[in-house]
């Protein structure tokens, strides 16, 4: 039970903390991004400011997770025998273990115009991505950042949620600009996907509402 509860602690607090330092540390860099959005979360005073929801901030925090998915693998146990590309054949017999990259789905340039360029518009209505979300749909997987099938993320809603509510908060509060040294997007592989150089920037409080 112990552990049970501390992988759901670890799980559920470094995953969001990770996803919102991805998001600000792109919004630092992209100041436009950073100002449509925060247009978005100060106009907005309804359902959507109280659930961190509005269509920017998902299409911002959506292309923040195509980047920069949570954990950086998944490894699944072949049950099947089933061919893949490139005359390759996974045996069923003896369980074969596969792991995957989650990061190189979202990056890939047959399917992501631009693939490595931080653009939220993507996923917004007429965008290359529209109707896309964190989950794979049933004949296309386009990204994948919280797995996917019945073994894909339990708290997948509930950090989407959460990260929402952070960064829309951080950004309706402060203006964020680039400390000394700029940022550095260096990715850090381990049990979540973190930066090599944890995130420095200016916060500078909006006295007002408006923008």
């Amino acid at each position: 039970m112990v552990s049970l509860l501390m992988e759901f602690l670890v799980a559920a607090t470094e995953s969001v903390v990770s996803c919102v330092e991805w998001t600000l540390a792109h919004l630092v860099i992209q100041p436009e991004v950073q100002n449509k959005l925060r247009r978005e979360v100060v106009d907005d005073d309804g359902e959507h400011h109280r659930s961190g929801s509005t269509p920017y901030l998902r299409a911002v925090m959506l292309e923040s997770l195509r980047l920069h998915p949570p954990v950086p693998l998944l490894m699944r146990e072949v049950r099947t025998a089933v061919g893949v590309p490139e005359d390759l054949f996974l045996p069923a017999t003896g369980g074969a273990r596969v792991h995957f990259m989650l990061g190189h789905i979202g990056r890939d340039g047959k399917v992501w115009k631009e693939p490595d360029v931080f653009r939220p518009e993507r996923f917004m209505a007429g965008g290359e991505a529209e109707g896309v979300g964190p989950m794979p749909g049933p004949k296309e997987v386009r990204m994948m950042p919280f797995g996917a099938g019945r073994r894909s993320c339990p708290g997948m809603g509930l950090g989407m949620v959460h990260v929402g509510l952070f960064v829309a908060a951080l950004v309706r509060r402060f203006q964020w600009t680039a400390a000394a040294g700029g940022v550095d997007l260096t990715e850090l592989d381990g049990l979540f996907k973190t930066k090599r150089t944890p995130l420095r920037v200016h916060a500078t409080l909006r006295r007002r509402a408006s923008t």
